[in-house]
């Protein structure tokens, strides 16, 4: 279990107590400070005195990638999975993602964050990619409650330096993957009152390197999955989109950042129009095409 941590002292202790609770027990924690300034490198090894299990490593500030990066290049076991510092997870996580590879002979075991299902689906690459890119099931982007090989990371690393790294890592471990087992048991608790995770926080220009990443994902998926491109710029619209809306939103405009999102709106507005997103998005998207003006009032 590789956790990043990043000044996160108010969360680590709580999202370190539900890892050390699983009731699957031959794992370690490996705690990779990078490079908080806070009390988290303190924390850090107080965890480690106090449990046999956990391992911390300390590395001056790369970023998560770089952090999920040294743990991986640290860790001892044949399986590896990942877990934001601020979160928590279910006592029976690890026990059911280890129940899932081993039943399924899967290179990757998925739960979900949220849902009140507990099915259990078996896809192929292109199939796990499919559902990936249309966010239409509880599989999503995320490496965090997910378990993999150790060998699927022989020649991929998340990418330094940006941000939305998970979009660009997993459908590629993904296509490695010869078989992808999912089951919709909310497992993972992904906390959503930490106002300084990119995630929450409000529009900023740095969303905008979603759209670099979704760069290199079409040509990933030009070269791999040609079917599959069309649903790519179908969220790429749709994240213009709801980028666009926060950012109408904010006290000070940014008005380059609107005119940006505004050609990636109209890049793929009339493709987006038939797809299976929300009629309200696709309204807001055709709006955003049309009058952005008028959309920013509106917003």
């Amino acid at each position: 279990m590789i956790v990043p941590v990043y000044n996160v002292e108010k969360y680590v202790l709580e999202c370190v107590a539900s890892l050390t609770e699983q009731t699957f027990h031959d794992f370690e924690i490996i705690l990779v400070n990078d490079g908080s300034t806070d009390n988290c490198p303190a924390l850090c090894e107080q965890l480690a005195r106090e449990h046999e299990n956990v391992r911390v490593i300390h590395r001056e500030n790369g970023g998560l990638s770089a952090a999920r990066n040294t743990g991986i290049d640290h860790t001892r076991g044949e399986w590896l999975t990942f877990a934001d510092s601020d979160d928590a997870v279910a006592p029976e996580m690890l026990e059911r993602l280890v129940s899932l590879a081993k039943e399924h002979n899967a290179q990757i075991a998925s739960i979900s964050f949220e849902g009140k299902e507990n099915g259990v689906h078996v896809f192929s690459p292109c199939e796990a990619l499919l559902h990936l890119l249309k966010e239409d099931s509880t599989f999503t982007t995320s490496a965090c409650g997910k378990l993999f090989h150790h060998s699927l990371f022989a020649d991929i690393q998340f990418p330094e330096g940006l941000i939305y790294e998970d979009f660009y890592t997993v459908p590629r471990l993904i296509d490695k993957a010869g078989k992808i087992a999912h089951s919709d048991e909310a497992l993972y608790h992904y906390r959503t009152d930490n106002s300084e995770s990119i995630t929450h926080a409000q529009f900023s220009p740095k969303r905008l390197a979603y759209f670099t990443v979704a760069d290199e994902v079409d040509k990933f998926l030009s070269e791999k999955y040609p079917s599959l491109l069309k649903h790519a710029k179908n969220r790429r619209t749709r994240y213009a989109v709801s980028f666009f809306r926060q950012a109408a939103q904010c006290a000070e405009r940014d008005k380059e950042s609107e005119r940006f999102l505004v050609r990636q709106v109209r890049r793929g507005i009339f493709p987006y129009l038939f797809s299976s997103y929300k009629m309200t998005s696709k309204a807001y998207g055709l709006l955003i095409a049309l009058c952005p003006p008028l959309a920013i009032k509106l917003f």
